[in-house]
């Protein structure tokens, strides 16, 4: 492998504030989006993480997403408490943190718009000092993040150092990766992405890919969006099979080709340099935030 690895009125002041509120310095914020066209971010972010851990890092992956298809379910593990279980008060952050065989947690972020939204100060304060005490000496956090394809749907790459457009080499994915690009860089004035290619077959047609979505890009936004190819993961029958046994496929086949290709991701995420605007608050003022927006347009819709 080579290469290294914006739906509102904000200004582009307040989107970096926002950003500046994901985590402490020394902790990395990295958000993964996909859409159709079987982008596997679910799939690479719990890998990452994977990957990640094996380097003795503090990893918390955190999923945007309920049901079967989230990182957890994966997984095969369990998941006891939701976030609304600790709006409710009926437990805490720290109990809905679930522990996963490869080294890192998975913390579940999902909920009811209208819940987060409906916080005032005093609940917003008491759930960041939750969130700081579970993620406080963590090295990286991983964002799951819902695909943020539509103007309704705010997502947590809002917050991130850095967002990581997943990509196929297929027609709906290509159309996905453009349309958050797209969304991020005009409504919030995001100008930085990292395009990470998945399920192609060679170095070459992960530049192929890439390629058509910068030069897209370029036609359409102009040259104030920057993109950088990351990197690529192959296609592997055995990442497949890892995902159907519940397992990571570092754990289950650690000298297939798809690992490999995850642990040099993961080595080259240790040598991202860190933008500016990353800072020091809780992460939770931008989720917070997000589902406030999301919560008036859907009493406006």
């Amino acid at each position: 492998m080579s290469g290294e690895f914006v739906a509102s009125s904000w200004s582009a002041d307040q989107a970096a504030g926002l950003r500046a509120l994901v985590a402490r310095p020394g902790c990395r914020s990295i958000s993964f989006n996909g859409g159709r066209g079987d982008s596997g971010s679910t799939t690479l972010a719990i890998n990452l993480a994977a990957a990640l851990a094996e380097r003795q890092r503090s990893v918390i992956l955190l999923d945007e997403f309920e049901g079967l298809s989230n990182a957890a379910s994966r997984l095969r593990l369990a998941a006891h408490w939701q976030l609304e279980h600790v709006l409710r008060r009926e437990a805490t952050l720290a109990d809905t943190l679930i522990g996963a065989p490869a080294g890192f947690g998975i913390l579940p972020v999902a909920a009811r718009p209208e819940q987060l939204a409906a916080l005032n100060e005093r609940e917003l304060e008491w759930l960041a000092a939750e969130f700081d005490s579970v993620t406080g000496d963590c090295d990286y956090l991983l964002l799951d993040s819902r695909p943020a394809t539509g103007a309704a749907v705010p997502s947590l790459s809002l917050a991130a150092d850095d967002v990581v457009i997943i990509v196929t080499n297929r027609a709906e994915s290509i159309t996905d990766a453009y349309a958050t690009i797209k969304l991020l860089y005009t409504e919030y004035a995001r100008r930085d992405f990292r395009v990470l290619t998945n399920r192609v077959a060679s170095l070459t047609e992960a530049e192929l890919v890439f390629g058509r979505i910068r030069d897209v890009a370029r036609q359409y936004l102009g040259d104030a969006v920057k993109l950088k190819l990351s990197g690529y993961v192959p296609e592997d029958e055995k990442l497949k099979r890892a995902t159907r046994l519940g397992k990571t496929v570092l754990d289950a086949f650690p000298q297939t080709e798809a690992t490999q290709a995850f642990r040099q991701l993961a080595d080259s995420m240790l040598r991202w340099k860190r933008p500016p605007g990353s800072g020091t608050a809780g992460f939770v003022y931008r989720l917070v935030e997000s589902s406030r927006i999301l919560n008036d347009r859907l009493e406006r819709s």
